[in-house]
Order: structure tokens, then sequence, then C-alpha cells
């Protein structure tokens, strides 16, 4: 074996060029330490559009407004944490309970403190864009959610000028058993809380909801748009870099070709 004065020696320097990025949007997700179903859907979104750099805050899975609230203790580290040295074009917090509870821009501030000056998206501001984009101002809303969290999710959309039509609450009190409902009990649900029901829209809420494969079915048997918290915030990472999300086969909003 050479020493390594011999191997400096031995060793043949080389040189290189460097690339350019990847050209594709590059989005910076910090998503929760309890979601089981956000990764999975946006990996059918992304395609060769968008690449997803992610990493993870802690949340305690308890439903309530204080444990949301605590989730912003960890948002701004968690942004760090991103693909070092590589730039993002948006940032994306995937929790829209706590967004609804913490603030949109808290969340916002939070995710972009030492990114420099780009955009910001949550399931929350995007679920409301969406509504705008597709016209809807009547609102049927489908939480998984308990009372507590969803009165402030009901107050913030009746301030944003959206009519809530119909409300219907699963009441789960953890994070991690919003992951487990059934594909039959969103279905039932639906029927009972559209039943004679003037709703333009249908929004799903939660990252955790395992909802994104059934949103054609979805629009078919009810005849109306259905947004959910995984297809708005994708929607919306890709129109806030003034790009269009193209997923066909995942309902209306990511159908639309306009940004």
């Amino acid at each position: 074996m050479m020493s390594f004065e011999a191997f400096t020696s031995f060793e043949q320097p080389l040189e290189h060029k460097q690339a350019p990025r990847i050209n594709r949007v590059h989005i910076g997700l910090v998503q929760l330490s309890t979601d089981h179903s956000l990764e999975m859907d946006w990996a059918k979104l992304l395609g060769t559009q968008a690449g997803v750099f992610s990493s993870r805050v802690y949340y305690s899975s308890e439903m309530t407004p204080e444990a949301l609230d605590q989730i912003a203790t960890g948002i701004g580290e968690a942004s760090d944490l991103i693909a070092t040295g590589l730039p993002m074009d948006v940032m994306a917090f995937g929790c829209t309970s706590a967004s609804i509870i913490i603030g949109e821009e808290k969340v916002a501030s939070l995710l972009t403190q030492n990114r420099g000056d780009i955009p910001a998206t949550n399931p929350w501001t995007a679920a409301k864009a969406s509504f705008k984009h597709l016209n809807a101002k009547k609102i049927a809303v489908f939480s998984p959610y308990p009372t507590s969290v969803n009165y402030p999710l009901y107050q913030q959309l009746t301030d944003a000028d959206f009519d809530v039509v119909t409300l219907g609450s699963l009441g789960i009190e953890r994070d991690t058993d919003i992951t487990l409902v059934s594909k039959e009990s969103m279905f039932a649900a639906l029927e009972l809380m559209l039943k004679d029901s003037d709703a333009e829209l249908v929004f799903m809420s939660c990252t955790n909801l395992r909802v994104l494969d059934y949103i054609e079915e979805i629009e078919a048997k009810f005849g109306i748009p259905v947004v959910c918290s995984n297809s708005a915030m994708f929607w919306h990472a890709m129109h806030l870099t003034g790009k269009a999300a193209i997923c066909p086969g995942y309902g209306k909003l990511l159908n639309n070709q306009s940004a």
C-alpha cells in the first residue's frame, strides 16, 4: 500500500464543468411528522413538471388548536434543512388545519425566512385561491377535524366571502387516523351532505386524507368540482411560479391548462 505522499502523485487531477439546475419547478416542502398521504399523492402529480424537496416538522398528532399552533415553532428550522445550496422556486407547508390556526402570513414568513424572495403556499391559502380560480362561491366542506378546528375554518372561509352551504365533520382527534378514512365513508358522507345542496364545489380538507385518486369519480357522481388539500397546494405552488399544473385524471382543477 502506497503512502499518502505517494498517493498524491498517483491521483490524477480532473477538470469538470458545472451543469445548470434541472429544468423543472423546484418546490421546497415542509410536511408534518404524522403525514402519511401527501408524499404519495404528490408522487402521482409531479411528473417531469416539478421536483419536490422535503423535510418534516414534529407534530403530536392531536387535533386541537393548541397542538396545531405549536407546530409553528419548528417550521423555520425544517425549511432550513431542505436541500442545502439548492435554490427553490416556491415553498410549501403541508398542513391545512395548522395553516388555519397559525395564520397564513406567519406560515409563509417562517417558510421563506432563509430562502430569499420566493413565494410560499399552504393548503388553506391554496384551497381558497382554487375556489376563486374555479369561480365557486358556495362551498361544501368535508372535514375530518373536530369542532374546535372546524369553527375557525368556517370563520375564515366566511371572512373571505365564501358561502359555506354545508360542513360535514368526522370529528377525528388524531391526525394519523385521518389517513385511514375509507373511500366508502367519504362517498356516503358526501351523499348525505350534498343532498338538496346548491354547492358549487366540494372541498375535501386535510393533506392526510386519501382522496386524490377518487376526485374524478366524485366529480362525475355529483356533477361539481372537487378540490382536496393536496391537489390545491400542488396547483397553487405551480401557479405561483407562473406555470400550469397539468395532471390529467385528478379532477377539474388539475386538468385546467391555465396557470
